[in-house]
């Protein structure tokens, strides 16, 4: 059974969590499998290994919040002292201060764990693997400190009373990731991007949006080049040169209005044969 299981297991990883066997390459569309839009790790060559430190480095936060809160649990410091533990000035003052910060301190980390196993994936799917690496490391400083703010405010007066919780945070910052995938996809500014390689088998002029549409051998990706008849598309050329021909598109890579897993592609970018027939809002018909 175990020889039959890595097989499935390995296209399990390649098809389905990860978009690409090697990275900075051309994807073929058989190749790519189901495309969730997660971070791309190759399997092999030069890039392989920075490509698993990276992710590894991504899955850390979540994975150190969750082991801190644990250990603490298991094992929460009992007695004042200056190795373990929530340790301040205020919260050193006296037993009874450093009773309420110790399991007030860690309440505030589990919410924060939460939020942050919460967040790992949604922050992987939304940005590209080295910019969700910076943002989850960023979440877990926030998260550790996070604390300090509370509790030093709480140790102030006494008896000691818990003055919030950090949930409206947690649910303001999911918010403000969904939102920014509505972001529109423009020309005039830099997008993440990969590259498709396909036979072109349909081309699709849309007059009511000029949108033109582009169908690859394989993939079921509607792709499409926003308003390219305003372009100056010039479609009986694009049919006889571009149809039935092996190109490459440069296609948006992040999650964009309602296409969240992937099926649209926005074009910004057609090379075939070496040529770039278009670019970002610029049409060189063949």
């Amino acid at each position: 059974m175990a020889s039959k299981a890595a097989p499935w297991a390995s296209w399990v990883l390649r098809t389905v969590v990860f978009e690409q066997p090697v990275a900075n390459a051309a994807v073929s569309p058989r190749a790519r499998g189901i495309h969730f839009m997660w971070p791309k790790v190759a399997f092999e060559g030069p890039s392989c290994g920075m490509d698993w430190m990276l992710l590894m480095s991504a899955l850390f936060p979540a994975g150190f919040m969750v082991g801190l809160v644990v250990a603490m649990r298991i094992w929460p410091p009992n007695s004042v002292n200056r190795m373990y533990g929530y340790r301040t000035r205020k919260s050193m003052a006296s037993q009874e201060a450093w009773d309420y910060a110790q399991p007030r301190s860690i309440e505030l980390m589990r919410q924060w764990t939460v939020w942050m196993v919460v967040w790992t994936p949604l922050v992987l799917w939304r940005w590209r693997l080295e910019d969700a690496t910076l943002i989850l490391c960023g979440l877990m400083t926030v998260g550790v400190l996070m604390p300090l703010w509370y509790v030093e405010r709480e140790l102030k007066s006494s008896p000691f009373q818990p003055s919030g919780h950090l949930n409206g945070y947690g649910w303001a910052f999911t918010l403000f990731v969904v939102c920014s995938v509505m972001a529109p996809i423009q020309h005039s500014r830099s997008e993440p991007e990969k590259q498709v390689e396909g036979e072109v088998v349909a081309l699709r002029w849309h007059t009511s949006s000029r949108d033109v549409g582009f169908s690859l051998a394989g993939d079921d990706t509607h792709y499409y080049i926003n308003r390219g008849l305003d372009m100056g598309m010039d479609s009986a050329a694009w049919k006889a040169h571009v149809l039935g021909q092996t190109v490459v598109l440069e296609v948006v890579d992040r999650p964009a209005g309602l296409n969240w897993f992937g099926s649209v592609g926005p074009i910004r970018g057609v090379l075939m044969n070496g040529d770039t027939l278009y670019r970002t809002g610029k049409v060189r018909n063949p």
